[in-house]
């Protein structure tokens, strides 16, 4: 990194100098100065930072449809060792970044919910029977 002929005339070769060429600024604080980093503006807050955590989600979801209907159909296999497949293709895609990387994540959640359903499919835990409909016990219907 070289200082430019503009900084060297406002402040010579100094820390000053050094300071100003890789972006800092200085503000006086109790009779001292101190450097202060500058702030890139994409920071977020507020709305921006509500979508902002809300685009991986919308990315996952949008590369999970596009998943589904052109490369699932290509998996040769079907039920439980598809899910289970899909499932480690969602491990391995889930470190990347963007949205492949959304995608893998989005992927991870679907088919470990797919699994778990299947494993629990009819759970009879003491007179409450858990079907993939609804939830009764002796007749009465709780949601």
């Amino acid at each position: 990194m070289k200082l430019s002929k503009a900084i060297i005339k406002k402040y010579g070769i100094s820390k000053k100098a050094w300071q100003v060429a890789r972006g800092y600024r200085t503000t006086k604080n109790r009779g001292y100065t101190m450097a202060k980093r500058k702030h890139s503006v994409s920071r977020k807050s507020g709305f921006n930072g509500l979508l902002g955590r809300l685009n991986t989600p919308a990315m996952g979801a949008i590369g999970a449809i596009g998943y589904d209907k052109f490369i699932s159909p290509m998996i040769p296999v079907s039920g439980l060792a598809k899910d289970a497949l899909e499932l480690g293709v969602g491990l391995l895609l889930s470190n990347k970044g963007g949205i492949v990387g959304a995608t893998g994540k989005t992927l991870v959640v679907l088919n470990t919910y797919q699994l778990l359903d299947r494993a629990m499919g009819s759970l009879n835990i003491s007179g409450l029977t858990l079907s993939n409909s609804a939830v009764s016990t002796g007749g009465y219907l709780l949601g």
